[in-house]
């Protein structure tokens, strides 16, 4: 990709291999997706938004999660967007997408019905590897929000 402030609808197109009314319905589900209209009510997708595509279809077509698994794995850099209005791009390509504490817990980690979980099941084993990656992932978030 050459370096450009701004790219068409129809260069992002090309470069995400999706087509444009894709695009346009990504840009109403997803909150993180907010690309710039011109003059001339067209849109203009910036490097960040360009990133923002790519996670987003890596999210549905790779990992082929719905769009609510999707959105729940955007919604810490939609946050960490909210709160410094200087959204760091970075963060799409650090890994935090594909941190295991993003992975939404599935058939195997339901609680029991009293909400305890078995002692000795994966799922508890599970939950220290997802506090450890929560910490981690929050000092990064720290970090970055200091410089």
């Amino acid at each position: 990709m050459t370096a450009k402030l701004y790219y068409s609808i129809s260069e992002v197109s090309k470069i995400a291999d999706e087509e444009q009314h894709i695009l346009r319905y990504w840009e109403k589900e997803f909150a993180l997706l907010k690309p710039r209209k011109n003059r001339a009510g067209n849109r203009i997708y910036s490097a960040k938004d360009i990133k923002v595509v790519k996670a987003i279809k890596k999210l549905l077509r790779q990992d082929k999660l719905s769009l609510k698994g999707a959105k729940e794995r955007l919604a810490p850099l939609l946050e960490a967007n909210a709160t410094d209005n200087a959204f760091d791009s970075d963060m799409l390509d650090s890994g935090a997408l594909d941190s295991n504490i993003f992975k939404a817990e599935s058939e195997r980690n339901k609680a029991a019905p009293d909400g305890i979980r078995e002692a000795g099941s994966e799922s508890s084993l599970l939950n220290k590897s997802y506090i450890e990656d929560i910490i981690s992932l929050l000092k990064q978030i720290s970090a970055k929000l200091k410089q």
